[in-house]
């Protein structure tokens, strides 16, 4: 069957440029009406000479909704900027554990920045970690998977498959991911691929453990640690689907008992409904992780100082981190990056996709980046997926495809020729509409990339080394101001949250 598979080139349409009506987006509409009607106000009420003494502010207001940078407004950026030091002013940005002070909270209980007495962990009876979000009614659930390989081959990791059986396995997970949009209740799918520097902590303890040394044989097995000690390079895939509790899945939780034992049987459910479409697939491995796996995720990417104290316990009964234990003592959001225990992190927001062909694979180079004194970035790229129902779909590209030709028809009035924007925006809302209408199902895809190192120099290196994979890749990241903490959060601890 894969012998016959022959691979499709494959890129993506430019950031639509349309916005409500002649590029100006709804921020900017907002802000041009604002100070529209104040001068229509101060003219009415105080006449016209009081209306020009207030023209620095209102025309400045007018000029940041229409001049943009990065595809938004100015006033966005403005506003962002204007938030982030209000919430530094007012020590909103600063975070300190104090264990001693804490009210008691349920066991399930996480103390996270911002999101306290929102997150709660639980287990099924198969031992499974679910994750509950209190606020939004949302339960996430999360696996590690594996492949024989979907990236595209790359120096120092070579892939097992043929170019067939690669693009076939692909094409199978995306089936996969287009079921997802047949079912109302799940809201979020996010894939988080970690890559870190490994340790040979628990090949050591095993060493330690049996204390056996003096031999030659033992000698080299010791110096063949030091050396995998310098090269091992840990990569983990994780796959989180978010589940909301409402609809006709309401009433399949009171039919399972109703509360916190309904949904831990929805999700157990879920998960075996997972499990079966990801092995079909063509997975290699699909485990569902446990509380202390999770906790020891969030850990590893907080406190990686912690790493290896955490390594050295697997195979034990004492693997990972009990999920309470992995929250932060200290999170310190600054404007670009953000500090926590004992790391620094700066997540960029992936801007642009390829706009030239490419194949599925395309982001290898960038999860398995290595500069070149050969030391892994350690850095996490989420992707996050939000199925949307066909019928809004439908409703929202009629909406884009009405915006489109009234800006059309205001250019022509105006005298303007047409760009080649123009035309690519029509054709992609074209494309898409196509898509739809063959059954596809339709996934919104956003992408984080965050990067931890454990001083702040070494951050800037490592970053540098991820935004040239990037160009590499085809990719355009930017950075998110004021929303680093928010972004750290949503990959160290994944419970279904998305970015605004």
């Amino acid at each position: 069957m894969t012998e016959n598979y022959v691979s499709q080139p494959m890129s993506f349409s430019r950031l639509p440029s349309q916005g409500l009506v002649y590029g100006i987006s709804g921020v900017g509409f907002v802000g041009l009406a604002i100070a529209a009607v104040l001068t229509g106000i101060m003219v009415i009420a105080k006449g016209l000479l009081v209306a020009l003494l207030f023209v620095p502010f209102t025309g400045g207001l007018a000029a940041l909704s229409l001049l943009k940078m990065y595809g938004e407004p100015l006033l966005s950026h403005v506003g962002r900027e204007v938030g982030g030091n209000m919430r530094k002013m007012l020590g909103a940005t600063k975070y300190r554990a104090r264990p001693e002070s804490k009210k008691v909270e349920p066991e399930a209980a996480l103390d996270i920045p911002g999101r306290k007495g929102r997150l709660f962990v639980y287990e099924t009876e198969t031992g499974a970690c679910v994750v509950w979000d209190a606020l939004k009614q949302t339960a996430t659930i999360t696996c590690v998977v594996a492949t024989a390989g979907m990236g595209l081959p790359q120096v120092g990791v070579p892939s097992t498959l043929s170019e067939g059986e690669r693009d076939w396995l692909i094409f199978e997970w995306a089936k996969v991911l287009g079921s997802f949009t047949q079912k109302e209740h799940i809201v979020r799918v996010t894939t988080l691929e970690q890559t870190r520097p490994g340790t040979v902590a628990a090949e050591q303890r095993y060493f330690d453990e049996r204390n056996k040394q003096g031999t030659a044989a033992q000698a080299s097995y010791l110096e063949a640690l030091e050396l995998a000690r310098e090269q091992v390079v840990l990569h983990r895939t994780q796959l989180a689907i978010t589940l909301r509790l409402k609809g006709h899945v309401n009433e399949l939780v009171k039919g399972y008992g109703g509360g916190k034992r309904g949904m831990l049987k929805l999700a157990e459910l879920e998960m075996e409904t997972v499990h079966e479409a990801l092995m079909q697939a063509g997975f290699s491995r699909v485990a569902w992780i446990t509380g202390r796996e999770w906790g020891a995720w969030g850990r590893s990417i907080i406190d990686p100082a912690s790493q290896e104290a955490v390594d050295v316990r697997l195979g034990t009964e004492h693997e990972g981190v009990a999920p309470h234990a992995a929250t932060p003592m200290v999170f310190e959001e600054h404007r670009n990056f953000v500090e926590t225990d004992s790391a620094w992190h700066r997540t960029l927001w992936v801007h642009e996709w390829p706009r030239y062909d490419t194949y599925p694979g395309f982001m290898s180079r960038l999860v398995m980046n290595r500069p070149q004194n050969g030391k892994p970035v350690r850095h996490t790229l989420m992707l996050a997926a939000s199925p949307v129902p066909i019928g809004k779909a439908m409703k929202r590209l009629e909406d884009e495809k009405r915006t489109w030709i009234t800006n059309q028809n205001l250019r022509h009035k105006a005298g303007k020729p047409e760009s080649a924007a123009d035309e690519a925006d029509w054709h992609a809302i074209a494309a898409h509409e196509r898509d739809l209408v063959e059954g596809q199902g339709e996934l919104r895809f956003s992408a984080f990339i965050t990067v931890t190192a454990t001083d702040e120099e070494s951050l800037e290196r490592e970053v540098a080394s991820i935004v040239s994979a990037c160009a590499a890749t085809g990719l355009e990241p930017r950075l998110v101001p004021w929303q680093q903490g928010e972004a750290l959060l949503n990959i160290a601890y994944p419970c279904g949250e998305g970015m605004k």
